[in-house]
């Protein structure tokens, strides 16, 4: 209860501790499904608050985010809901990562063709559809 707790946790980060910690997997079902019945654990909570943490803190893009996401087991339509939600502020975002690249590479004597590659790729590891 503590370990969940001190911050939001998905399922499979606490599966993982229990199992680290050596539990058999007919407890760890039982742990987990006594941390869901008391509100410890909380599927659509870590979701809420992982996106936002990674928007507002990372300035992650909606591609970045879906595939940590999705690496930790998350249901996929409580993917797409939380993500719906900052719509609006992906397009700002984009816009301040293009302005901010734009300007720290204006120094060297890109092109516009090279600068143009070096936003694509640097957005798209950012997360966003380029």
């Amino acid at each position: 209860m503590r370990y969940c707790a001190y911050q939001e946790r998905c399922i499979q980060e606490v599966e993982h501790k229990l199992h680290t910690l050596g539990c058999p997997p007919r407890q760890i079902s039982a742990y987990l499904r006594y941390l869901s019945e008391e509100d410890f654990l909380k599927e659509s909570r870590y979701a809420e608050v992982f996106v936002r943490g990674k928007v507002n803190n990372n300035k992650w893009g909606p591609r970045k985010i879906e595939m940590a996401l999705l690496s930790k087991k998350v249901d996929p339509s409580l993917i797409k809901r939380e993500l719906a939600q900052f719509d609006a502020e992906w397009v700002e975002l984009e816009a301040y990562w293009t302005g901010r690249m734009t300007k720290a590479w204006a120094h060297k004597s890109y092109d516009a063709y090279t600068l143009k590659g070096k936003l694509r790729t640097f957005l798209r590891h950012k997360g966003f559809f380029v």
